[in-house]
């Protein structure tokens, strides 16, 4: 995460995708970024036990850093699993494992809930390589991006580079020099960071000033969070489905990130790409070397570059209403007092991933971690007195927040037309994990005041661990901006960054063998902690005015 705005697939289009953007609207959805921060590579040691005035709490402190299964989990659903994307049969296969662990737990009904039907493919990749045969032999370091087609084969050629394609009318033009070509679209970005240490911590002092804010900035609701994303994610798929059918043989972009290769993807979650080209994501280091062969090597006596490139995939689309259905994975704590029981406290995170890496900080974590809480208040025999409901979401990362969004339509009301359901007034407040693996600093407050003052007792029995930052600033692009779209209260934890946006997020490095352990076993205790005194209030969490209902915009991103 960045320093005080998110840069995620809503928040700024990765770098090789901006390319095929209008530049003004691929700058439009970056978010400002806070001030340079300082290095803190290690975090303060975490006492295993702490004097406590209340009982319960000292419980979820002992069981949470001395007893933690956090770890095991998010590395069970990253790397044993793989990559989770939105559809596909691993998604499924980690989300039926997820139910029964979340079962095991004691919690009640586990259960996947449908939100409801897509139209895209259950994609899965089977073999990708792209190598380069002359003027000297080099395997290249590139991913498929999630949902390409399948190359015919292995296809080689001598590259042809193309700086940019924006728009279909772009396309046409180069139509001619791209049939039967593979082709290299964009410049090798700068990399302004590199003297900047990879991994980081908040300072006491930026956290002071996130603390003193007193405008919570952008996104300042659902749509704004929403943007020009649908448009413009229908603009670059007409692109490279125009690119496609102009019979060039593959695509490769430079990877966003300079440090790993950072892949997406066609974000065809709910859309057909069956046409585009294959395309692929290149480590910026070898995308700049071919680059070089295709700018400088028969200038310089050598051979020109051959590429061979193969893309395999598996990509079936949906045959029957039950393939075509999304589910998210839900278990409830219930509450133990009877006139507040059908009252509920939310914690969650998406449990969808991109392919590259296995979505170990992106987002096993916060998936391992909403679970572990669970996990501590039935292990400690907790009695909370409204219902603590887990829900880890379907394909955030794509068209729309799908799982999410589906459920917040299925059981609160639409953001669009306002109109709520009975269940509206039940949801005390929603808490997300979906910042990597640093550990918890304390929350974004989407600009609600009256819940900071509610939520600042509750943080003080665990001060020890880092946890007491409560920032009016906003921040979007993730799974509780379908609840702040029909004014429910809902808060994202703030988190140390660590390396998630310098080396992790949507990279091939995003595997379990990035996570900190005892960053999660403190995220996890302290969300149990909040959890637990949240839902146990004498009244639910303060609202802030209803939204304006939006009539006549499509709820879609």
């Amino acid at each position: 995460m960045p320093a005080t705005r998110r840069s995620r697939s809503r928040a700024a289009v990765p770098a090789a995708l901006a390319l095929l953007l209008p530049p003004a609207a691929a700058s439009a959805q970056a978010h400002p970024v806070a001030p340079t921060r300082t290095a803190e590579p290690v975090a303060p040691p975490i006492a295993a036990t702490r004097p406590a005035d209340d009982p319960v709490l000292a419980r979820i402190r002992e069981e949470g850093l001395q007893r933690s299964q956090v770890l095991e989990t998010a590395t069970i659903l990253s790397d044993v699993f793989g990559p989770r994307l939105a559809g596909s049969p691993a998604y499924r296969a980690a989300a039926e494992w997820t139910r029964a662990r979340l079962a095991s737990y004691g919690l009640a009904d586990a259960r996947l809930e449908a939100w409801g039907t897509r139209s895209g493919r259950a994609w899965t990749v089977e073999r990708h390589s792209v190598e380069l045969e002359a003027p000297y032999y080099a395997r290249l370091v590139a991913f498929p991006y999630a949902w390409s087609p399948s190359t015919q084969g292995t296809v080689r050629g001598t590259p042809i580079h193309l700086p940019a394609l924006r728009t279909e009318e772009d396309v046409a033009k180069v139509a001619e020099q791209v049939r039967g070509r593979i082709v290299l679209v964009g410049p090798v970005p700068a990399d302004p960071e590199r003297f900047r240490p990879l991994a980081r911590r908040w300072t006491d002092a930026q956290l002071d000033s996130l603390a003193r804010l007193t405008d919570p900035g952008s996104p300042k609701d659902y749509w704004d969070d929403a943007g020009g994303y649908a448009e413009n994610v229908r603009r670059r798929q007409a692109v490279l489905i125009a690119l496609g059918r102009a019979g060039a043989l593959a695509m490769l972009t430079p990877s966003r990130n300079a440090v790993s290769t950072m892949v997406s993807g066609y974000q065809a979650y709910d859309s057909d790409v069956s046409a585009a080209v294959p395309a692929l994501s290149v480590a910026r280091d070898d995308y700049a070397r071919v680059l070089n062969l295709v700018q400088k090597a028969q200038a310089a006596g050598q051979a020109a570059p051959v590429l061979a490139v193969e893309v395999r995939a598996r990509a079936e689309a949906p045959r029957t209403r039950a393939d075509s259905q999304g589910v998210n994975a839900v278990a409830e704590l219930p509450g133990s007092d009877p006139s507040l029981a059908s009252e509920v406290v939310m914690v969650g995170g998406h449990f969808d991933t991109w392919t590259a890496g296995t979505g170990a900080t992106d987002n096993a974590a916060g998936a391992a971690v909403a679970m572990e809480a669970l996990r501590i208040l039935k292990a400690v025999g907790a009695r909370p007195r409204r219902t603590i409901r887990i829900a880890l979401w379907d394909g955030e990362e794509h068209e729309d927040y799908h799982g999410s969004l589906g459920w917040v339509r299925a059981h609160l009301g639409d953001p669009e037309t306002l109109r709520l359901k009975p269940e509206h007034a039940k949801v005390s407040a929603y808490f997300n994990f979906d910042n990597g693996t640093g550990r918890i600093r304390g929350l974004w407050m989407q600009g609600n005041a009256a819940a900071r003052d509610v939520f600042r007792p509750l943080l003080a029995p665990f001060a020890d661990l880092g946890a007491t930052t409560l920032t009016l600033a906003n921040t979007g692009s993730t799974d509780h901006m379908p609840f702040v779209g029909v004014g429910v209260p809902a808060f994202t934890f703030l988190q140390d960054p660590i390396d998630y946006e310098t080396r992790t997020h949507h990279t091939n490095a995003d595997v379990a063998a990035n996570l900190l352990e005892e960053d999660l076993k403190q995220a996890a205790t302290v969300t149990a902690a909040m959890l637990l005194q949240t839902a146990n209030l004498p009244t639910r969490v303060p609202r802030g005015p209803l939204p304006a209902a939006r009539s006549g915009i499509p709820v879609t991103k």
